[in-house]
């Protein structure tokens, strides 16, 4: 059994179960069923052993090497009008991220669960009910499992000391992802994305630095009590603000779509609660260098490959962070803004750059 990534810390510990949560499976697909019992049957067939096998085997090697190559077409496709931008071995790419699939599709097989109620669990959510029933291991754990295939996915970023790698690699898993749950039915996908949804995120966003920083802080620590009671609104926030933003920005388009198409708009929030981890990071540090460093060096590479205009980063910015101030009482904006407003200096410096 692989040893948990975090050791064991009363605030660390808070923050990692709420990162948790995150990952409870979206069951509004059962809703439309007329009876409990029909429910019970459809979770009982598709998180049986034998329904567990049924679903890996639509996400076989063969399709699996097939989508991910696919979706690293469509990568390159989507960065063909940045001419700095080189990514010829992504060859390589596809081939790690088929072998990361391979071991998610292998623990989700060998996981069995105890099916619980439908209705039980949307009474009484709790962790347990989210996760461990449907047979879904603990973060830490699959983390520690996934951890050396991360690794050497974080050692390729590094590899071209170039941002946009961190950044085409994010975008080939997301189309990734989105192919491979096209193999599945829409009941299949509910469990599956879950942990396709950890493997984007764990690229993506930096929640395990996140809450390793909270090691440094007591449980009565006011900004790690701001955090603490912010972590959960992460999507909520991201979504509201990708409301109004598109709102801001009728007219913008790209080879994805609009900001309203589904696949911006997955990408979007994604990287509205990207800036939001990256604040509170850097509110558990007490310090502004990963926004200055690597928050903006994302944007920059990143936003300016894929033709995004920049001034939609800064109005962006502007929305999200005035979004989480509006939620904090006057005491708590007062710690909060100085790296709210760093967050917005950093958007508008590497404007005038």
């Amino acid at each position: 059994m692989p040893q948990a990534l975090f050791q064991e810390n009363g605030t660390v510990d808070r923050l990692t179960k709420i990162w948790t949560r995150r990952y409870c499976p979206d069951m509004s697909q059962f809703s439309s069923m007329n009876s409990e019992l029909e429910h019970r049957r459809a979770l009982s067939e598709i998180l049986s052993k034998k329904g567990r096998e049924r679903t890996a085997q639509k996400l076989s090697e063969k399709i699996v090497i097939q989508q991910c190559n696919l979706a690293a077409v469509r990568a390159r496709k989507l960065y063909a009008n940045d001419t700095a931008a080189t990514f010829k071995p992504t060859s390589h790419l596809a081939k790690l991220l088929s072998r990361l699939y391979f071991q998610l599709i292998n623990i989700y097989q060998e996981k069995t669960s105890v099916v619980r109620s439908l209705r039980e669990t949307q009474e009484q959510p709790s962790l347990e009910s989210s996760l461990a029933a449907w047979g879904i291991p603990e973060i830490n754990t699959l983390a520690a499992v996934l951890s050396p295939l991360l690794f050497e996915l974080q050692e390729w970023n590094r590899s071209f000391d170039n941002w946009k790698t961190v950044g085409f690699s994010t975008t080939q898993i997301s189309l990734s992802n989105a192919l491979l749950l096209e193999q599945l039915t829409t009941l299949e996908q509910v469990f599956m994305r879950v942990y396709f949804q950890f493997l984007e995120e764990q690229v993506a966003l930096p929640w395990q630095r996140m809450c390793s920083a909270a090691a440094a802080h007591t449980m009565s620590s006011p900004l790690f009590l701001v955090v603490e009671r912010l972590l959960p609104m992460t999507q909520d926030i991201a979504e509201a603000v990708h409301e109004r933003w598109s709102l801001a920005f009728p007219n913008y388009s790209s080879q994805r779509g609009t900001l309203t198409s589904p696949a911006i708009r997955h990408a979007s929030i994604r990287d509205f609660e990207m800036f939001q981890v990256y604040l509170w990071l850097c509110c558990l540090e007490k310090n502004l260098t990963f926004i200055e460093q690597e928050l903006a060096a994302i944007c920059v590479t990143v936003y300016g490959a894929l033709n995004i205009p920049w001034k939609m980063t800064v109005d962006g910015t502007i929305l999200l962070m005035h979004e989480i101030l509006s939620r904090l009482t006057p005491e708590e904006r007062e710690l909060i803004s100085p790296y709210a407003q760093g967050m917005i200096r950093m958007t508008n410096e590497a404007l005038l750059d």
